[in-house]
């Protein structure tokens, strides 16, 4: 067994670990979601309402981040890493329920790329003044926060995994 094989099969008992199992249930998995959600949404109001107080911006970014991480660790272990596992850790049913899982995350990133790209269409109609320092880096951050996580969201929403 080579290296990267041992790796990804301890990834994997890791992943299936029975102390995650109270995580793997429908409702838990998606109170997990909206709250990364809400981590989300605080992560952008963040950048947006205090741009001036770097601080406050680092300390409380600091306290969100940790939260993330937690949050997406226990979604990886809820869904069993069914999105980020090798094809020889998983089955037949985890196989096919990543390429619906990944098809799924990719229409709802296109369509949340369409609804920025619109906003930011009608901001230039409009003329609008040019947005401030936080809102600019809040529309770059969370779009590509999300491109990462998405298929995790999507995973862990799903009815069964």
């Amino acid at each position: 067994m080579t290296d990267r094989e041992e790796r990804s099969y301890r990834r994997a008992q890791l992943l299936d670990d029975p102390r995650f199992e109270r995580f793997r249930t429908l409702p838990a998995r998606r109170r997990l979601v909206g709250a990364l959600t809400a981590l989300l949404v605080a992560e952008a109001a963040l950048f947006i309402l205090l741009p001036g107080n770097p601080v406050a911006l680092l300390v409380i970014a600091v306290v969100l981040t940790a939260a993330c991480v937690l949050c997406i660790g226990l979604l990886k272990a809820s869904t069993r890493g069914v999105e980020e596992l090798p094809e020889r850790n998983l089955d037949e049913y985890q196989w096919q329920l990543r390429g619906e899982v990944y098809a799924r995350a990719y229409r709802i990133g296109q369509a949340l790329l369409l609804a920025e790209l619109v906003a930011v269409g009608g901001w230039l109609a409009f003329d609008l003044p040019s947005p401030g320092r936080g809102v600019v880096i809040a529309a770059l951050l969370i779009p590509f926060q999300l491109a990462v996580i998405l298929p995790t969201m999507v995973a862990a929403w799903h009815r069964r995994v």
